[in-house]
């Protein structure tokens, strides 16, 4: 292979990258290998030589000898590495808005945290509204829950987070990019690369000692099982009982509703007649709160 100026590797790669950008649909793409093989300008046995020998390295498949969708990334990025004699390839492509390695999404799960932090401190406590949940529920963590899902349009912060995220570190969003970590961040929430209960414990356990003047203790979890609003028989007939029924219909959902639907509605109804905004709203917000954390519940056995 002949010697690369700096000028042939810079064009070289724009030139992969462009391709790249064309392809993507919110980072999901694929270029072959007969157009890398014309972009680099190499010889075909060359390259497939310098890509077999990633096996040694990688975890090889005989796909990638087709080409590289956004799965095998970290593959393509260690084949243009070697072919092009230039490291920190991955931050080309994330700049390019096509691809994250676990580097950067690291760094985009530290970034949400911090501005999930930020908000926890600059948050006063709706005492009133924390106590109505705490009055309708057995346990703190749920309607702490409850309380967050309300104060916080989680859907919003993360949007507003990742375009700044995005702004920070220079990378483009013009390639779906805001969509795969929009996507992304969702598939973590709850797991341990994201638990927002670990991350917001110390705003719950000040919460809890402004409400009951003590600290708090761990909550042992329940087992759970897995959400059943009622039984279908051999007929198709649905059955619930006439209490799940009464909370239901009062919330307006239908007997095939999901905990998606449940909690829009319950965000929908606490908006329309809270006390905030509406000053005769206070026993309906109760009862607002008393049918959605029964469902919840209910749904949680």
């Amino acid at each position: 292979m002949t010697t690369r100026s700096f000028d042939q590797v810079r064009s070289s790669l724009e030139d992969i990258l462009f391709e790249l950008q064309s392809a993507s649909a919110d980072c999901e793409w694929f270029i072959s290998s007969d157009k890398l093989i014309e972009i680099l300008e190499i010889r075909r046995e060359d390259y497939f030589k310098i890509l077999y020998s990633l096996r040694s390295e990688r975890e090889y498949s005989s796909r990638g000898s087709q080409g590289f969708n956004q799965s095998q990334a970290d593959m393509l990025i260690l084949l243009l590495e070697k072919v092009l004699k230039i490291e920190g390839l991955a931050l080309e492509f994330a700049r390019a808005g096509v691809y994250f390695d676990d580097v950067y999404l690291d760094e985009f799960r530290t970034f949400l945290k911090e501005i999930v932090l930020s908000k926890l401190d600059r948050h006063e406590l709706d005492k009133e509204l924390l106590l109505l949940l705490i009055s309708s529920t057995k346990r703190f963590e749920d309607a702490f829950d409850s309380y967050f899902d309300d104060k916080f349009d989680l859907q919003r912060l993360v949007d507003n987070g990742i375009a700044e995220f995005l702004e920070i570190k220079s990378f483009s969003a013009d390639y779906g990019a805001d969509v795969f970590l929009r996507s992304y961040f969702f598939q973590v929430l709850n797991t341990k690369l994201f638990p927002i209960r670990q991350i917001t414990s110390e705003y719950r356990d000040r919460a809890y000692y402004e409400i009951f003047g003590k600290f708090r203790k761990e909550e042992k979890e329940k087992k759970r099982k897995k959400p059943n609003h009622g039984r279908r028989f051999g007929s198709g007939t649905f059955y619930e009982d006439a209490e799940t029924r009464e909370h239901r219909e009062f919330l307006g959902l239908s007997e095939d509703y999901t905990k998606s639907e449940l909690k829009n509605r319950y965000k929908e109804m606490i908006k329309k007649y809270h006390p905030d905004v509406n000053k005769d709203g206070l026993e309906m917000t109760q009862k607002i709160i008393a049918s959605y954390n029964f469902l919840i519940m209910r749904d949680a056995r």
